[in-house]
């Protein structure tokens, strides 16, 4: 995807750590191969090609804001940024379950999760762990092994920069002295942000391997647009106005792979298998005990009990690929006035039904308050005069797309498919 990726060697020490090395046995897109047969890439790939972009945006961005990174370039901060931000790069998806985020709401509670809580602003034991979380635990732990290839410090501003929860060390949150300067929100962005390194490489990493061709922008042009500005809460990432289309064929991307190809309605189906298989216990995967035991779930083990669970009901249809067949898809306005009737009548008609709603946010920009992201910004020239708007006021695609997205589907079984549809049509009529 990006060519020779040159490493440092304290990079390829990570690498070659048998943590990282587990993800060449997760899968970047879960089932989407049982859709897509050429999407069997997986989480190792993807980790060395953000780490990758992470550097490249930060030298750009470098390169292109002289006038406001001179004093941190001049202090010698600059380098130990960069290199964190590769690293950030490089672990920010370690802890991914099997079978990237179709397995997510399997995981245990966050007080179940060996983490370090001083460096959560609110740990919040009792919420459900993430794949963030997870990363973090990783991360600590690589920083607690002696002689290990990270030190503690470094561990945290990683974890600050991985997960929303986590607040950076404060040798990092104190760069540049003055609150102006603060050089993490612009990290932030750089590998979760509107314009972020993890969504660079995914987007164009998925098509190419599931073979669409939704998942391709000018990333060369997106990247050469970047710098940064300061503002009353610290350094933030910028975007030249004429790039603007780059940026907005960059959203629209995103909103096509994932109605096309992370939503698609056969992969739903079988992400709701293998939760039943789970939940009625035809499989067993505690992964509550401690960090070995959720290192050993990886995406082989996991198929290996699905295969001796093949006589039961839910690995069955997972084992020998056997989706149920989507009878309909209820409006993406959320609206739910004509779901309970449908699923009345096709009970009614003895008819086994599967209904299954996602929810996903495109952007997570929103309007840089909290929660939602800082705010890119972009420069405006006008009658030879220069100012700045947040992105969220300049592009009319990321007013539109702003918003949560509603997928909502029914499902039956293949042999019942026909007398479902006759039962929808009654019901309609």
């Amino acid at each position: 995807m990006h060519g020779s990726i040159p490493l440092n060697e304290r990079e390829r020490a990570i690498i070659d750590h048998p943590y990282y090395q587990r993800l060449r046995f997760i899968s970047q897109l879960g089932f989407s191969s049982l859709v897509y047969p050429g999407a069997t890439h997986n989480r190792f790939s993807h980790g060395l090609g953000v780490m990758h972009l992470a550097g490249r945006i930060f030298d750009q961005i470098v390169s292109n804001s002289p006038e406001v990174l001179g004093r941190l370039e001049a202090a010698g901060a600059l380098t130990y940024c960069r290199q964190i931000i590769r690293f950030a790069g490089l672990l920010h998806d370690i802890g991914h379950p099997p079978f990237s985020h179709s397995f997510e709401t399997l995981l245990p509670r966050r007080g179940a999760v060996p983490l370090p809580a001083d460096w959560y602003g609110r740990p919040e034991p009792e919420a459900q762990a993430s794949h963030e979380d997870y990363s973090v635990a990783l991360v600590h732990a690589l920083a607690s092994e002696p002689g290990g290839p990270l030190s503690m410090e470094e561990a945290r501003d990683i974890g600050g920069l991985i997960h929303d929860a986590v607040l950076p060390s404060p040798g990092l949150s104190g760069l540049g002295a003055a609150a102006e300067l603060n050089i993490f929100p612009l990290m932030k962005q750089i590998i979760s942000g509107e314009i972020d390194a993890d969504r660079m490489d995914y987007l164009r990493r998925d098509a190419y391997f599931a073979g669409v061709a939704y998942g391709y922008f000018d990333l060369d042009r997106l990247v050469s647009a970047l710098s940064c500005v300061s503002t009353p809460g610290g350094l933030v990432m910028a975007l030249e106005q004429n790039a603007l289309y780059t940026y907005e064929n960059f959203l629209m991307t995103r909103f096509h792979m994932a109605m096309q190809v992370y939503l698609h309605k056969t992969v739903l189906i079988f992400e709701h298998f293998l939760h039943r298989a789970v939940e009625s216990g035809e499989i067993e995967c505690h992964l509550e005990r401690d960090l070995e035991q959720f290192l050993g779930a990886r995406e082989d083990t996991i198929m290996a009990k699905l295969h001796a669970a093949r006589e039961h009901c839910w690995a069955s249809r997972i084992v020998n690929r056997r989706p149920f067949s989507r009878l309909v898809r209820l409006g993406e306005d959320g609206s739910h006035g004509e779901r309970e009737p449908m699923l009345k009548a096709l009970a009614d008609a003895g008819i086994e039904t599967v209904h299954i709603r996602e929810e996903r946010r495109l952007s997570n920009l929103g309007t840089g308050q909290e929660g939602e992201g800082y705010a890119i910004q972009v420069r405006e020239e006008h009658l030879g005069r220069s100012g700045l708007r947040p992105l969220h006021e300049v592009s009319v695609l990321l007013e539109r797309y702003n918003q949560i997205f509603v997928i909502e589907n029914i499902y039956c079984s293949p042999r019942d498919y026909q007398r479902g549809i006759e039962v929808l049509r009654a019901l309609a009529d």
